[in-house]
């Protein structure tokens, strides 16, 4: 994103759409890391309760797939950002596509 700023700056840009992709960008590191410190803290926590590991599990575990799902929505953010309109629309139906996976797969996970 570094190397589009000077567009943006020179409103050569959608600035919405700029601010948006750097935001999402930002979104995704932080819940990476808050749900790897999440996961960190059921194997620290030696004589936490099960349903307290099971909760930190659970949320660590949302937070990783809200993190992905930002993280994967980038290109297409970038690329309608770019003005590359019909690409952005391949990359958010491959997106949706890949959204939908995830779900069913967390749902088949959940389950089983």
């Amino acid at each position: 994103m570094i190397f589009l700023f000077p567009h943006y700056a020179s409103n050569q840009l959608n600035g919405v759409l700029f601010q948006a992709a750097l935001t999402g960008s930002l979104l995704a590191i932080f819940l990476f890391g808050i749900s790897g410190v999440h996961y960190f803290e059921v194997v620290a926590m030696k004589k936490a309760s099960i349903e307290t590991k099971r909760q930190l599990i659970r949320r660590g575990d949302l937070l990783f797939v809200v993190s992905l799902l930002l993280a994967t929505a980038e290109p297409a953010l970038i690329l309608f950002t770019l003005g590359l309109t019909y690409v952005g629309v391949i990359a958010t139906v491959l997106w949706t596509l890949y959204a939908v996976f995830l779900i069913r797969q967390g749902r088949k996970l959940r389950v089983g």
